[in-house]
């Protein structure tokens, strides 16, 4: 092989190798609440336009990761888009959030390395962190989306959950619904020539 040859491969394969160190890997879990219990469907949280996270009923409480969902992403997302169900108003809503660019700097940097627990003899222990990407939606139809050190706070959980970003939802009608609308009216009219046929 020519020494030219070489050196390209040597290119090559110290490219590859760089580009695999700076692409350190991540570690968080997708969590979703309501600010009420029951209320709300969840029926898309997308990522990035390419990352489909299920979800479905979805309890209470605000900025916990009560419904969690481990799906092993490969980096932090830029933006969120979701759609629920209001089961109150009987309604669709809408809304995207766009996060950080920095996310894993800030999951890295910002949040704490451990969170401290209460037992019921009041005694406090340390446990390592686990990173949580938390949306919840509130009773007036905001969503909203934390970065957090653990799944929930409480009084006995001393957590640090950091707001990354929060949109009212729009109303709208999702295309499933309108094709659902065109099939019962076309169906409608089918049935009223009939009918006039009939007569």
């Amino acid at each position: 092989m020519a020494l030219k040859q070489i050196l390209g491969c040597l290119v090559i394969l110290l490219s590859s190798l760089s580009m695999m160190s700076c692409s350190e890997p991540v570690d968080y879990t997708f969590g979703f609440s309501a600010e009420e219990s029951n209320r709300f469907l969840l029926f898309t949280a997308k990522y990035d336009d390419y990352m489909n996270v299920p979800a479905g009923v979805i309890g209470c409480c605000l900025a916990s990761g009560g419904a969690s969902v481990s799906v092993f992403p490969d980096k932090y997302p830029k933006k969120g888009y979701f759609v629920w169900y209001d089961k109150i108003s009987e309604s669709y809503y809408q809304a995207t959030l766009k996060y950080p660019e920095n996310l894993k700097e800030i999951a890295d940097k910002k949040l704490p390395d451990f969170y401290t627990v209460k037992d019921y003899k009041d005694i406090e222990s340390k446990r390592p962190k686990r990173i949580y990407l938390i949306t919840s939606i509130t009773s007036k139809n905001e969503v909203i989306t934390w970065l957090a050190n653990a799944k929930m706070g409480a009084s006995h959980i001393d957590r640090t959950i950091i707001e990354l970003d929060r949109a009212k939802g729009e109303p709208f009608v999702p295309e499933f619904i309108k094709e659902r609308q065109r099939k019962k009216a076309e169906e409608a009219k089918k049935n009223a020539e009939i009918n006039e046929d009939v007569n």
